[in-house]
């Protein structure tokens, strides 16, 4: 069975970014940072090194910024003007094992809303809770066979 055409898009895209090929005329980004100001960087950024054990790979004074994943960062700053305020923005951390995350990260202290749950009619496992300034946080597992995941895996359970 031939792979649907969203799917065959998708890696004909990946082959093109492999090669460093734009594609079609879009601009790829090659890493990504989403960025939360705070009033309070050294309890914020100590969060997301000590508990979350992110790796920060920068210290510009007034941030700092962590890796997430291969291409993926955050940063936490503390800069006057910038907008602050958790209403509506939520980031998420995409994980091979929820339940895993989810034990790992209760034992490092993370007080969660409540237990991983499924949702999206059982594609989507995840769990919620906040770092110290109240934005609001989510580990998520996809077990959609349709979401882009990383080389040689697929989803966990089906």
């Amino acid at each position: 069975m031939a792979a649907p055409l969203a799917f065959r898009g998708r890696q004909e895209a990946e082959r093109k970014m492999a090669a460093g090929t734009p594609t079609e005329g879009r601009i790829f980004a090659e890493q990504n940072i989403v960025w939360l100001y705070t009033d309070h960087l050294d309890r914020l950024a100590a969060f997301y090194r000590d508990v979350l054990q992110l790796p920060q790979v920068l210290d510009q004074g007034v941030c700092r910024v962590f890796q997430v994943s291969p291409t993926g960062f955050l940063g936490v700053c503390d800069k006057p003007g910038r907008p602050r305020g958790t209403k509506g923005m939520m980031f998420t951390f995409l994980v091979e094992d929820v339940e895993a995350a989810y034990e790992h990260l209760r034992a490092r202290g993370v007080a969660f809303d409540g237990p991983p749950d499924r949702t999206a009619g059982g594609t989507v496992h995840s769990c919620f809770f906040t770092d110290p300034e109240g934005y609001r946080l989510e580990i998520q597992e996809f077990t959609d066979p349709a979401w882009p995941y990383p080389p040689g895996r697929g989803p966990r359970r089906l």
